[in-house]
């Protein structure tokens, strides 16, 4: 993790809008996997005025998120899913 940056939002930062876009493409990279953008995004969420503590809770979420997944149950339905061509990368 990056140091430590200043707790407080400066007015002279983005829109409230943008940091609510950048917080959900942080989270949902880190629910993807796509980890080579987290740096990028974690910088994005920064200048749009994000906290350290509004960017450590995003990750929290995500990476409950990510455990609830993995503890639903495998169906045939998910299975199929899964086994699917797509899904396997060469």
């Amino acid at each position: 993790m990056k140091t430590a940056r200043c707790s407080q939002p400066r007015s002279d930062r983005a829109h409230p809008t943008q940091l609510s876009l950048a917080l959900h493409a942080l989270k949902e990279a880190i629910l993807r996997g796509t980890t080579w953008q987290y740096e990028k995004l974690v910088d994005l969420a920064v200048n749009a005025g994000a906290t350290d503590e509004q960017i450590d809770l995003i990750a929290h979420e995500a990476i409950e998120a990510l455990f609830a997944r993995a503890e639903r149950p495998v169906t045939p339905r998910s299975l199929t899913q899964l086994a699917s061509p797509a899904h396997f990368r060469r």
